[in-house]
């Protein structure tokens, strides 16, 4: 039995606090971060969740190796909840049914978002959303760090420093009239220096002393502070009016900062506790503010919070958290899969990172840059975002680091119908966007059989102070729940490996469909990729080859690119490139059709879910539509070979187009189809066209309820596949790339096949060849800085080089 647990899958054997912390330039492999969580998924086919939020700790396995063990201060009687279900997907939905679901987003916040800190002035800000425009980059929001209000000095006054911002109702004005909306970034410290000092000590809103006099935080960084008390109601509502007033100038967003809080004092008292006693549940305490305001003062408008810290149920207070302050490395890159993909297994379908790394090198890296953009583009949220030290906009890179992330950007841009459908998805069931490779399947048996979903109702109640009740209304009639269920939008069973190994936490699937696999290491220009079993296996997007599934693969992943592979069968919506979801246009839309033509027949389906982008109530008051996508091919057995498609459309909402243009195109496609009859009827030669040399069948299909489309002898096409073997090592990134004396190697093997570690100089001469270790798992060489002969090479830059990966050095004078 394994059990997974946060930002690292297979937790059997750690010991975990429960704790919220803050943890500046962490890299992968850190033991605790902003977010904890009270919860183990096993691998038999159950979840618990532990409902108390004071500090504690999980142990699973480490101290008994064959006890779980979870403990917390002051518990006096133990409160839990056991979810079973037949595969996560099946136990997520019953988790969030209990803990509450995610809101709709704003249609926005699946845009480029773009951030720093942090933009300075009014000029600043309008000069990067020109720049953005100009450099054909999307660009739907700009963040605003603490120079809003005037810097870090400055925390607490809630208002605008006006010599920097003297028109900010205007500025934001003028940018949301570009599609750009404004976030701005507030923290629960109100600094001394603060013009809000006084009145929030005075009126009890701050966190106290034992004897209930005001507590300063003489250690927080920015320097000395109070901690507003959320707890308390009067602190919320003197909260919400400084919210609501930047609301009403034009404020589109939030970000809730700081909010474990970073820095608490153990000796802090507030109106439910001790600072132990409440700390972890006062980020989800600060984001409940938003939204039950929200739900009152704009109950139309959908919200969206940029939270740091949080707890079991965040999820429900609309929450869009990121990974906190990740190091601008290699190794903090490749801590981002594991965490998102934890994330999501509690019910977080929205965790993303600062994308190109934070802080902690100062050090422009483009290749780090680049790899860490296309897998944001890939991600649940895409937002740039670093220190003062290296730019994080896109523009700033050179080429052709540059144009990548640019296509990256535009491709994200073009998939907004499917992750929008992703999105609700998540709403109705809890899904989250990104998936571990076997959602649909537990590696081990269940441990109890199928027993309906347990109602929904609130965790996390605490006496004084409720934390809050999911309000996921259910949808009368024929709903989109409804016709889910009813056409099998679900995604097919996929057993990954009925083994005691937990599945690779590398890549991961975006949605039903799509499965991707991010490059984490310098200089690395192929990589392993598993395929999860799947009827007609996987397309790669890239090349159109059909790769088998059910096995590993190494595929190449130059600079350009990172492994895109698509599941056999799937349809996946797309729009035309608009440079901010505010130009989004339904009547017109692009489904990339990838159907299974193997001889047994197969079908597949798929249910598009669209609204106006911004109604809060849209689903509740059923102002929505569903296009349903349901594809079907006869096989071998039958004769004349037929495929048919059906497109169904249900619902409306206020904006919808009455017709559409649906562009259909199917790839892997052999030769032009002997008949094409649409809507019963002969298609004319306008209607489809075949392109023989990609292969592929575009169709124009006139779209009001219901759309048929019948082709006949369609035969597959399968690009040969070539290349295939996995790689038998990855070359991991040193632990520095400059050195003096000895320089340590690092690579993790998967085969035991001889390779040899090469080196080389700038020029490209071999100086040296090194034996690599045989044994399966991680290794390290080590160079002592010598060529063949015996000789100290001279400072200068080296490549270290094995099984066509490679890393490049620099030699430093020694330093005395």
């Amino acid at each position: 039995e394994h059990h997974w647990h946060r930002h690292v899958q297979g937790r059997r054997g750690y010991r975990l606090e429960l704790y919220n912390q803050a943890h500046y330039g962490y890299g992968n492999g850190a033991p605790a971060l902003n977010v904890t969580m009270p919860v183990v998924l096993s691998s038999r086919g159950y979840l618990l969740l532990f409902d108390h939020y004071a500090a504690g700790y999980l142990d699973m396995g480490k101290h008994d190796p064959n006890a779980l063990e979870y403990g917390v201060e002051g518990l006096n009687s133990l409160s839990y909840f056991v979810i079973t279900g037949q595969n996560q997907a099946e136990i997520l939905d019953r988790y969030t049914a209990l803990t509450g679901r995610q809101p709709l987003p704003p249609r926005w916040a699946l845009g480029l978002i773009q951030s720093r800190f942090g933009y300075r002035s009014q000029a600043e800000m309008l000069g990067v959303a020109s720049r953005m425009r100009r450099e054909n980059f999307p660009l739907d929001a700009l963040v605003l760090d603490l120079y809003w209000f005037g810097g870090t000095t400055r925390q607490g006054d809630f208002a605008w420093d006006a010599a920097s911002f003297p028109d900010p109702a205007g500025m934001m004005r003028g940018l949301k009239a570009q599609g750009v909306n404004t976030i701005l970034i507030s923290e629960p410290y109100v600094m001394r220096t603060s013009r809000n000092d006084s009145l929030v000590r005075t009126r009890g809103l701050v966190g106290t002393t034992a004897a209930g006099r005001p507590f300063t935080v003489g250690s927080f960084w920015a320097g000395p502070a109070s901690i507003l008390d959320v707890f308390k109601p009067q602190t919320r509502t003197w909260l919400w009016a400084q919210y609501q007033r930047l609301h009403d100038q034009g404020a589109a967003g939030w970000w809730s900062d700081l909010g474990e809080p970073e820095n608490h004092p153990e000796a802090m008292h507030h109106a439910l506790g001790t600072a132990r006693q409440v700390h972890n549940a006062y980020g989800m305490t600060w984001a409940k503010i938003f939204q039950d305001n929200y739900a009152r003062e704009y109950p139309n408008e959908r919200l969206f919070n940029l939270a740091r810290s949080g707890w079991a149920g965040m999820q429900r207070n609309s929450v869009f958290p990121w990974s906190g302050d990740i190091s601008r490395t290699w190794s903090g890159l490749r801590a981002q899969v594991p965490i998102m993909l934890s994330m999501g297994q509690v019910g977080v379908g929205y965790m993303h990172s600062d994308a190109g790394g934070f802080g902690a090198n100062a050090t422009q890296d483009p290749e780090l840059y680049t790899r860490w953009l296309q897998m944001a583009a890939l991600s649940p949220i895409l937002r740039p975002h670093s220190d003062q030290v290296v730019a994080p906009e896109p523009y700033t890179y050179p080429e052709p680091y540059k144009s990548i992330v640019r296509d990256y950007a535009h491709l994200r841009a073009q998939l907004l119908p499917y992750l929008y459908t992703l999105a609700a998805e998540n709403t109705l069931t809890g899904a989250p966007l990104v998936r571990a490779l076997d959602y649909d399947d537990l590696p081990v048996g269940p441990l109890a059989p199928r027993a309906p979903a347990p109602p929904a109702r609130a965790a996390l109640a605490t006496e004084g102070g409720d934390l809050g009740h999911p309000a996921l209304a259910p949808v009368p009639g024929t709903s989109f729940m409804a016709l889910k269920q009813a056409d099998g939008w679900s995604e097919p069973s996929n057993p990954l490996l009925h083994t005691h190994v937990a599945p690779p936490d590398d890549q991961y699937l975006l949605g039903p469909s799509l499965l991707v696999a991010p490059v984490g290491q310098p200089g690395q220009r192929r990589r392993n990729v598993v395929l999860p079993p799947t009827a007609g296996g996987w397309v790669d997007v890239e090349t159109g080859q059909t790769l088998p599934s059910g096995q590993t693969v190494g595929l190449g992943a130059p600079l350009g690119r990172i492994p895109l592979l698509v599941r056999a069968g799937s349809f996946v919506p797309l729009t035309a490139y608009r440079s901010s979801t505010a130009g989004f246009r339904p009547d017109t839309l692009v489904v990339r059709y990838f159907p299974d033509l193997g001889p047994a027949g197969s079908s597949s389906s798929f249910t598009l879910y669209e609204d106006d982008g911004h109604s809060a109530q849209a689903l509740s008051q059923q102002q929505y539509a569903t296009i349903q996508f349901n594809g079907t091919y006869s096989g071998a057995s039958y004769s004349p070979w037929r495929t048919d498609i059906v497109l169904k459309q249900a619902g409306t909402y206020p904006g919808a187009p009455t017709q559409r243009l649906v562009q259909l195109h199917l790839a892997r496609i052999a030769a032009a189809p002997t008949s094409v009859l649409l809507n019963g009827h002969s298609a004319t030669s306008a209607a489809w066209q075949f392109d023989a040399a990609r292969h592929e069948l575009h169709l124009q299909v006139p779209l009001g309820r219901l759309a048929t489309i019948s082709l006949g002898n369609l035969r597959p096409f399968y690009q040969p596949t070539s290349q295939l073997d996995p790689e038998i090592l990855t070359l991991t990134a040193p632990d520095s790339r400059t050195f003096t004396d000895t320089v340590a190697m690092h690579y993790t093997r998967y085969g035991s096949a001889p390779a040899t570690l090469r080196i080389r100089d700038a020029r490209g001469r071999l100086l040296r060849e090194l034996p690599t270790a045989a044994a399966i798992g991680p290794q390290t060489t080590r160079w002592d800085g010598r060529d063949a002969q015996g000789h100290p090479v001279p400072m200068g830059f080296y490549v270290a080089e094995v099984a066509g990966q490679h890393q490049l050095l620099r030699r430093l004078p020694e330093t005395r």
